[in-house]
């Protein structure tokens, strides 16, 4: 530029010299002198040429002045334009001088944003006056960066005209006044963010509910990265580790979790990060000694091209359910096995009451003393043989004696002295009792079976000895503990706990312990009924089993009785009268087994009854028709082929309603069918039986009244059971 405007000075001094010497291009020289064209004409003809030069290259300079001048126009009509469509404002404001920003101008849009003019705007009191309240301050601070001769970019809120606040975004470039070092003006645009901070509000919104529902789904909630490291979890790590989320987030699932759980882990996580989704179940113990299972689930996350980011990782507690449902099968299983137990009951049954009836019938004819222990022995063998069905028979819920209002102290300070005198020297026994204990309802026998069985567990449980202790208490069971335990109730109980300080038991045997023929003895030591038969005779008595134990340091047993009232007081059954012999009174007896009909038959014939024999239930309505009014009791087995004893019994009471029953069976693994049976005759025996007991019960039928006709109410007539110290 400088450059030119030396050229034009240049060509403006030769123009300017020509035409001062332009008059004396055509004068004639004087005698003796040269002409001027002679002495001047190559200077003069120098400057023509620059100046018409200089002039053709003004005229180029000012062509391109104007084309320059144009595309600045055709420039700043664009701007214009796009101003005026677009969501910003651009504005140049001036410092006044009273310090304050003048609007110099402003293009785009403006009205839209404030709903101003720029005439109104400048009359409200400029830019400051639209500030909203709460960000005067922070208009202040943005103020003195510019100030400071610093671009400025801030986020602020305003309030247009018809009262909106008005989210914008400035670009502010200050216009420095070098020579004073002060700031001159400002240059800069707006832009309307308000949408865009709805959106940010929005989606902050959205974040925080999702991290309050995170946070409320009862499960682990975390997200973990390629590296095996947390970045999110929620508040469930928390109350589980009582440590904060920010110990997780950046830190490896290896340095959170124990070794023995990180290598359950990391098999399926590395699946995860493969893109395969995982779900498996997780069964450990946790720091608090408790058994956990948890379902596990990790679900793989990508980006838009499929990448794998990370997988999220959802842990349910399932401990509840899981023991639930073994707790089911577990009653299904002992269920299952009490069928199966009745099923064989009912024929080891029918094998050893010939056993037992016969060495009466022939202690009366043998003398000799070496037949007479032999009796003895099979008399004996027989009643081992019984007692054990009775324990499948418990196991199944059957088998019930008559129950008692007990008081449990007698029965501990006896099991304390039998266990101090027999157990090891090396097993300190010790009891506690509590003062004011209330009584339970049970069967003194099967009270002491089951703490015999459980302290010669726990005797076991000790081979280098230890110390075993029996503890009393009385404790109230809440409904949420008794919906744990099938058939228990809610109230006050007394608890009977066995606690040793042995081996503990494995937890990979711990759900099996109370199935029948379960044991981890040795061979010869054990036959696994032991504690299923203490489980059923618990649960008989609508108490329940709770187990602690643990590897290494001992198991406890709790056995929860429901504690009487004291107007729960049954009284003992009244012993029976001794067996009389019959007068001729006729008896149809009728079983299917050929030895236990033979054998019952002698018995009766020898002790004064007249006895028909029948095979089924139809031989026997064929027999009870040919004779009407004939016969005076009918003893019949219950379980027969073509028809059972229930069929026969509901048959001859429709024939005769006054006929006397007496049932017999080898086996009742549920109460309900016992309860059948007693509403259906009028006594019934569990096989198998002693000669004395059958004719015991079939005397007192008979000298009971006769049985009402049908429609009417009976009286109670007392059913007899075997008596195992019989």
């Amino acid at each position: 530029m400088l450059a030119m405007v030396a050229w034009l000075m240049l060509v403006a001094a030769s123009m300017v010299w020509c035409s001062l010497h332009v008059e004396r291009i055509g004068s004639a020289a004087l005698p003796g002198e040269s002409s001027w064209i002679d002495r001047h004409g190559p200077l003069a003809v120098a400057h023509l040429v620059l100046g018409l030069t200089g002039l053709a290259a003004l005229a180029l300079a000012f062509r391109r002045l104007r084309r320059t001048h144009e595309a600045l126009r055709q420039s700043e009509n664009r701007f214009l334009l796009i101003s005026s469509v677009a969501m910003d404002y651009v504005f140049s404001s001036a410092v006044e001088p009273d310090g304050c920003l003048g609007l110099q101008w402003v293009a785009g849009a403006f009205e839209e944003i404030t709903g101003y003019t720029c005439e109104e705007y400048r009359a409200r009191g400029g830019w400051r006056a639209m500030v909203h309240p709460a960000d005067l301050e922070q208009d202040a601070r943005d103020m003195q960066i510019l100030q400071e001769n610093r671009p400025l970019k801030t986020e602020l809120r305003t309030i247009a005209r018809d009262g909106r606040t008005v989210w914008v975004e400035v670009f502010a470039q200050p216009v420095w006044d070098e020579p004073h070092q002060r700031l001159a003006g400002i240059c800069g645009a707006v832009r309307d963010i308000t949408r865009r901070k709805q959106a940010e509000a929005d989606l902050i919104a959205t974040c925080d509910t999702l991290n309050q529902f995170v946070d409320s789904v009862p499960a682990f909630g975390a997200f973990v990265d390629l590296e095996e490291r947390y970045q999110f979890v929620n508040r469930f790590h928390e109350e589980w580790f009582k440590k904060s989320r920010t110990h997780f987030v950046g830190r490896r699932l290896s340095e959170v979790h124990r070794p023995a759980t990180y290598a359950i882990m990391q098999p399926h996580s590395r699946k995860a990060l493969g893109g395969e989704r995982v779900r498996y179940e997780h069964e450990m113990t946790g720091r608090d000694g408790r058994y956990y299972c948890f379902d596990v689930q990790y679900l793989p996350r990508r980006d838009s091209d499929g990448r794998i980011l990370g997988y999220f990782s959802l842990v349910f507690d399932i401990t509840e359910r899981v023991l639930r449902e073994r707790q089911m099968l577990r009653i299904q299983r002992l269920e299952s096995v009490g069928r199966l137990a009745s099923g064989i009951a009912h024929d080891l049954n029918n094998i050893l009451s010939p056993m037992l009836m016969g060495p009466e019938m022939l202690r009366e004819t043998i003398r000799d003393p070496a037949a007479l222990n032999i009796l003895d022995l099979i008399e004996s063998g027989a009643r081992r043989g019984a007692d054990i069905l009775k324990q499948l028979l418990m196991f199944g819920r059957g088998g019930q004696e008559a129950c008692t209002n007990l008081r449990v102290e007698p029965l501990i300070k006896e099991m304390v002295k039998i266990m101090r005198e027999t157990f090891p020297r090396d097993i300190a026994v010790k009891y506690r009792l509590p003062a004011d204990l209330p009584s339970i309802l049970g069967n003194i026998t099967h009270l002491h079976q089951v703490l015999m069985n459980l302290c010669i567990n726990a005797r076991d449980a000790m081979p280098g000895g230890g110390q075993l202790v029996l503890d009393v208490r009385v404790e109230d069971v809440t409904p949420d503990l008794a919906k744990r335990h099938a058939a228990s109730r809610p109230g006050p109980h007394v608890v009977l706990s066995v606690e040793d300080s042995g081996s503990g038991i494995p937890p990979e045997v711990r759900d099996k312990i109370f199935d029948p023929f379960f044991t981890t003895k040795p061979v010869g030591e054990g036959t696994g009924l032991g504690l299923s038969t203490v489980l059923g005779i618990v649960r008989a008595q609508e108490g329940f089993i709770r187990v602690d134990s643990h590897p290494g340091r001992g198991t406890v047993f709790h056995l929860y009785f429901p504690a009487c009232r004291e107007t729960e007081s049954p009284q003992a059954a009244p012993a029976s009268a001794a067996p009389l012999k019959g007068h001729g009174e006729r008896i149809l007896l009728v079983d299917d087994e050929v030895q236990i009909r033979n054998l019952a038959r002698q018995i009766l014939a020898q002790n004064g009854y007249r006895v028909r024999e029948a095979a089924n239930g139809i031989e026997a309505l064929a027999l009870f028709g040919s004779a009407p009014g004939e016969i005076d009791l009918v003893l019949t087995d219950l379980m027969m082929p073509a028809m059972d004893g229930t069929a026969l019994i509901r048959r001859l009471r429709e024939i005769q309603p006054g006929v006397k029953t007496v049932a017999i069976t080898g086996g009742l693994s549920q109460p309900e069918m016992m309860q059948t049976i007693e509403a259906e005759s009028d006594a019934f025996l569990l096989k198998p039986f002693e000669a004395s007991v059958l004719l015991e019960v079939i005397h007192r039928v008979l000298q009971s009244p006769t049985a009402p006709a049908a429609g009417e109410i009976r009286p109670d007539l007392e059913r007899t059971r075997p008596n195992s110290g019989r």
